[in-house]
């Protein structure tokens, strides 16, 4: 009829974290996905968790049939995540059930090559309890432990068809997994699951150096758009976190000239006429013992006294060692943690994966209201295993987000040369930093007459003067000083 909209695939949250982001905002709604993957890549997590998110987010109730472990080893296996099943079953409302399927082992057992019909015991089953609850998501978990006991793929094409038709007739969205043949390149067990589900999302894991690397990849989500090629994520104490890669944003929103942010050092920020301009991003370099991370911990002290949140990155140095480090120079960060102004993010120095840093740092600055931001430091990337055309989209990706949101940066940047940085200007221009980043300031620890000094200066500063000259300055025990001008 015209002037009538066509129908669209309704989609349904999972609730995981990033997962729904790679998946386009969710599910195709009363719809069944298969999740695959050799053993151990987290199949049943990811099963327990979209069930567990769907009754205590959304409240929507939810079964689990596990074809593998009884009920009793599901509940102290998720008890690990801290989600109580035995709660969500009991109680005035029945919001959970976990079906046992050890009265089905005879029916099961007696299936023979061509025949189907020993499964609709159990599917009844299934959807008296679907009905009896009105769940609206269903769990199956470890479907090959059924299918094993076909001999034909047309068996189990028809035993498949025979779960999720009668599911999604009820408007249930249903995750099947099922364990492919480690190793094997098919992205099912038996070469036909993929073409009869609405969506597939295959998972898979390599040994890294200290951690298992785990990624996804979805391979089909019928008549929905959803984000292509492989995701990283960890299975963590909260269950799974996934990290998809973060979109360019055009760079407008918050670059405002006029407003400065300070460091809290007096004649440095004269030098920066005032400070950075909010939403710039600046690159401070340096050889050891410069000080590059105390100036980003100024930055940070500047910004909780002026009342914004900052997030602070850390690569190279815990964060509760920075938090020592603040102390020693009379501030109190823990406090300033504690009541959600500051947060600190600890990236592992092994297996460390861009799009995870980055999934990171939009969380936690959308999380706290951040305005500012370090990280300490951008040169870590490089010299852990991230190639230059990575850490180039790394930073592309970083600053076109901070950008969008006002945030103001502060990028630490660590250069070769145990006195002096003649490497510095080299390095940046190797890095290609310079038409990312819209300060760039020269921070120098070097050895002179038998005295170490320290020489800082700014080379660059976009769309804002600045003092050029060279400065003399001290870490002492209130931070920073800045001294007299550079003179030969």
């Amino acid at each position: 009829m015209e002037g009538q909209s066509p129908p669209v695939v309704q989609r349904l949250e999972t609730g995981i974290a990033g997962f729904d982001r790679v998946l386009g905002g969710g599910l195709p709604k009363g719809r069944s996905v298969l999740i695959n993957g050799e053993s151990g890549t987290g199949k049943s997590v990811l099963l327990n968790e979209f069930i567990y998110h769907g009754v205590t987010r959304f409240n929507q109730p939810g079964v689990i049939i596990a074809c593998e472990e009884p009920p009793e080893a599901i509940r102290l296996n998720v008890g690990g995540f801290g989600w109580d099943y035995a709660a969500l079953e009991s109680g005035g409302t029945e919001q959970l059930a976990l079906l046992d399927l050890a009265p089905f082992h005879g029916e099961l057992e007696s299936v023979e090559a061509e025949e189907q019909c020993s499964l609709i015991p159990l599917v009844d089953t299934i959807i008296r309890t679907v009905e009896r609850l009105k769940a609206e998501r269903v769990a199956i978990d470890g479907m090959a432990s059924l299918f094993d006991r076909f001999a034909s793929q047309r068996a189990v094409r028809h035993a498949f068809l025979l779960l999720s038709q009668r599911l999604g007739d009820r408007g249930v969205t249903t995750l099947f997994s099922c364990s492919k043949v480690d190793g094997s390149s098919a992205i099912s067990k038996y070469g036909l699951e993929e073409f009869i589900a609405d969506g597939v999302v295959e998972l898979s894991k390599v040994p890294g150096e200290r951690r298992t690397v785990r990624q996804l990849v979805v391979h089909k989500l019928r008549g929905l758009d959803y984000l292509s090629g492989r995701v990283e994520f960890e299975i963590s104490k909260n269950g799974l976190e996934v990290f998809p890669l973060i979109p360019l944003l055009e760079r407008v929103a918050g670059v405002h000239l006029d407003t400065r942010k300070a460091f809290g050092i007096p004649p440095f920020d004269a030098m920066l006429r005032g400070g950075l301009p909010e939403g710039h991003v600046a690159l401070i370099s340096g050889n050891t013992g410069a000080g590059k991370s105390t100036f980003g911990l100024h930055f940070v002290q500047a910004g909780l006294q002026a009342g914004e949140a900052s997030v602070y990155v850390s690569i190279e140095e815990a964060g509760a060692q920075l938090q020592v480090a603040a102390g020693s120079f009379g501030w109190d960060f823990s406090a300033a943690e504690r009541q959600g102004r500051l947060l600190f993010i600890d990236v592992p120095f092994a297996d460390i994966r861009s799009d995870q840093v980055l999934y990171q740092i939009v969380n936690g600055v959308n999380r706290i209201g951040a305005k500012r931001l370090v990280v300490d430091s951008i040169s870590a990337l490089l010299s852990i295993g991230m190639n230059a055309r990575q850490h180039r989209l790394f930073m592309e990706q970083l600053v076109s987000f901070c950008k969008s949101q006002g945030i103001t940066v502060v990028l630490l940047y660590a250069v070769g040369g145990a006195f002096g940085v003649p490497e510095a200007p080299v390095a940046i221009t190797a890095a290609r930093f310079s038409s990312v980043v819209d300060a760039i300031i020269l921070s120098r620890s070097m050895e002179r007459h038998y005295h170490l000094e320290r020489m800082l200066s700014i080379v660059k500063m976009r769309g804002s003067g600045f003092d050029s000259r060279q400065f003399h300055y001290e870490i002492t025990e209130h931070g920073i000083e800045i001294g007299s001008p550079w003179a030969d």
